[in-house]
């Protein structure tokens, strides 16, 4: 009797033990599938409003020839860099308006230690910085590499030679920051008239923001838009570029 009744104990402990064990995997399992299902939010880290500045470094941008459609807009880089990492995750860097943008960075400093950082106060100043890394004749004024003689090129007058055609439309774009000599010329990246729509954005322009530079008026869309604008007015404004 004594047997039975210890080998029944025995059988109540094991079946307690299993009953307890199913139950912490079951637990277990429950605690993975619900972490699992949580969506994973990324850190906005954006810099710049992606107009005027990178997203992502927050430095001015010289040229508008980096960009890509992001949550249907146009958003714009200082190099293909950026552009790749920006792609990695949008939300990171990119806000689903422009408005949205200027309000994220309105406290947010550029980075101090960027790829270009050194040339930060020339670009927002609106000076160009001398990259040229070759004469333009011997040796390409982009790359500094050997030229080919087969690719002559001219640019306000001044002749000069490049390693490849992609050498020579940079420099076509911005020759007083390639060649010696040149005088820089403000580019103009106005997106809209500034009365009906913002010069910088090329959106709706808000009424009650009205400003002026160079003896122009002019409105935009916010406050962030009417700094730019009085920073480099020739390159926004018609009027003031001529």
């Amino acid at each position: 009797m004594k047997k039975i009744f210890y080998i029944l104990t025995i059988a109540c402990a094991l079946a307690i033990s299993a009953a307890a064990h199913g139950t912490h995997d079951k637990k277990h399992d429950n605690k993975q599938t619900a972490t699992k299902g949580k969506t994973t939010q990324a850190t906005f880290e954006g810099k710049g409003d992606g107009v005027t500045t990178c997203p992502v470094t927050g430095e001015p941008l010289t040229n508008k020839d980096i960009k890509a459609q992001m949550f249907g807009r146009t958003v714009y880089f200082c190099c293909p860099g950026c552009l790749d990492e920006a792609k990695k995750s949008p939300a990171m860097y990119v806000k689903k308006t422009h408005k949205e943008q200027l309000a994220a960075i309105k406290n947010v400093k550029p980075s101090e230690h960027g790829h270009h950082g050194e040339h930060q106060d020339q670009a927002a100043s609106g000076e160009t910085k001398f990259l040229g890394k070759g004469d333009g004749i011997e040796t390409c004024p982009v790359t500094g590499e050997a030229v080919n003689k087969n690719l002559k090129h001219e640019v306000d007058g001044k002749t000069f030679y490049v390693c490849c055609d992609g050498c020579a439309d940079t420099v076509k774009k911005n020759p007083s920051a390639y060649l010696k000599g040149v005088t820089a010329k403000v580019a103009f990246i106005g997106k809209g008239d500034g009365v009906e729509t913002c010069p910088v954005t090329g959106e709706a322009v808000n009424k009650n923001l009205k400003h002026e530079a160079d003896g122009q008026t002019f409105y935009v869309c916010c406050d962030g838009c009417a700094d730019t604008v009085k920073k480099n007015p020739a390159a926004y404004l018609k009027k003031a570029g001529k």
